[in-house]
């Protein structure tokens, strides 16, 4: 009997391939271990036979389903015969001015599946292919769009972009394809399953996409994702998600839209690693200030116990130093201030996450050196789920900042002072200080919290 991967192991798995470890050395340590050889290669990318991908594409299908009822900040359309969500500030503002602007360099006349039709006013809009143009903000988005659906990217189409004209528009339609169509569309990736389309802007008048058969409409706004699933849940085609977008009659539309299929490359991850773990806040994040005695009290400590610091080895290799020294040091704590730690912060985290929580650990007071650097990573599923990491001192050339994912994947620096602290959701949220620190010191305290059972 194979056993399981834990989170731990996923995390493990994906810090070393970031790190350019070899694959087939990582495969050779998770067989020693007693994992399933299949599911190790999936996540490892590596080969597989004829029964490990159709086990993969079963995995996949899982996770559709999994994901399907967990998006983060995702309100479900209730009491409708398909699968439809709204997703409010998916983009920001200025997100959304770049990519108007590079949809708006590359148009061409939007084409239709049915190649057969020739009603040119069937759909009038322009389209812009923007997973051929090779640009990081584009790629990013991209992934952005696969992580926050929980879907591998070899499951998706090239990413699209549409701008609307006025009067233009795009009548009745479906975005999954008619059996008719499959042989022409179908190229080994199956039918499509979920639309991911991002509005751009709002439009002055009109652009709005209806669903006749849900007797709903939704009007575009800045950043506003729509999701919804082209099939039913037994995989046919859900004749329910027939929508149109009505003509723009003024200003302009832009949206963004990406399509994923039924069928992927089965050697790549089917699923994110956060997926897993229950997200609690709307961003992941928060800074604020740590109980000013409090501070006071860890700052003293550390001043008047520093010269008994001792270097630290933590292991998975996370801290590095690219000057060929030990990258940190740790000051041990007593029980006392843990505690105090604990009881200080607990309160503030509960009214942050809106759960009840227990303590789990206090490390000690960490300072890093010069030239340290945090490679990214989660911390541990089990006890590490609302944390605090508080800054007791630093002695630093410039600000080094936690570079924190949140929960739509969006990248973050986040620069603590001393005697700030920032709460966040550590075993889901990708977190770490991938810059060299430019100073002679660096020292935090990390605080960690699991819900209460």
């Amino acid at each position: 009997m194979y056993k399981d991967l834990s989170q731990d192991w996923l995390d493990w798995i994906l810090e070393n391939i970031q790190r350019g470890c070899d694959k087939a050395e990582l495969l050779d340590i998770l067989l020693k271990e007693g994992f399933d050889p299949s599911q190790s290669k999936i996540i490892l990318g590596l080969e597989l036979n004829k029964d490990e991908i159709l086990e993969a594409q079963e995995s996949h299908k899982k996770s559709l389903e999994y994901s399907s009822n967990n998006y983060i900040s995702a309100k479900r359309i209730k009491n409708v015969p398909a699968e439809i969500y709204e997703v409010d500030n998916f983009l920001t503002c200025e997100e959304c001015e770049v990519l108007i602007s590079e949809i708006k360099k590359e148009l061409r006349p939007s084409t239709i599946a049915n190649s057969g039709n020739e009603d040119s006013s069937y759909r009038t809009s322009s389209t812009c292919d923007l997973g051929i143009i090779k640009k990081d903000f584009l790629r990013d988005l991209d992934e952005r769009i696969c992580n926050f659906m929980g879907i591998d990217p070899s499951y998706g189409e090239t990413l699209q972009g549409q701008n609307y004209q006025i009067e233009q528009e795009f009548k009745v339609h479906t975005d999954y394809f008619e059996q008719s169509q499959m042989s022409e569309h179908d190229k080994g990736k199956g039918q499509r399953t979920y639309t991911f389309m991002i509005y751009l802007n709002e439009v002055t008048e009109g652009g709005e996409t209806e669903f006749p058969e849900l007797n709903k409409t939704f009007t575009p706004s800045e950043g506003k994702v729509l999701i919804w699933n082209n099939l039913n849940e037994d995989g046919s085609p859900n004749i329910n998600t027939l929508h149109q977008a009505f003509p723009v009659k003024k200003g302009e539309k832009n949206v963004i839209t990406k399509w994923f299929r039924q069928k992927g490359d089965a050697s790549d991850s089917v699923k994110k690693l956060n997926k897993h773990i229950k997200a609690y806040t709307e961003k992941g994040f928060k800074k604020e200030f740590l109980d000013e005695n409090l501070y006071k009290k860890l700052k003293v400590f550390f001043d008047e116990n520093k010269v008994h610091i001792k270097n630290e080895h933590v292991s998975g290799n996370f801290i590095q130093s690219g000057k060929e020294k030990v990258p940190s040091a740790l000051l041990e704590l007593n029980d006392e201030l843990k505690n105090e730690i604990h009881e200080s912060l607990r309160l503030p985290l509960e009214n942050w996450s809106g759960v009840k929580l227990e303590p789990t650990y206090v490390y000690g007071i960490r300072d890093y050196k010069e030239g340290a650097i945090l490679i990214p990573h989660r911390d541990r599923d089990i006890t590490h789920i609302i944390s605090a990491i508080i800054n007791i001192n630093q002695e630093v050339d410039e600000d080094w900042p936690l570079v924190i994912d949140d929960h739509f994947y969006r990248r973050n620096e986040v620069i603590l002072k001393q005697g700030e602290v920032i709460f966040y959701e550590s075993a889901r949220l990708s977190h770490g200080r991938p810059f060299p620190l430019k100073g002679k010191s660096y020292a935090n305290i990390f605080c960690h919290f699991m819900p209460r059972k």
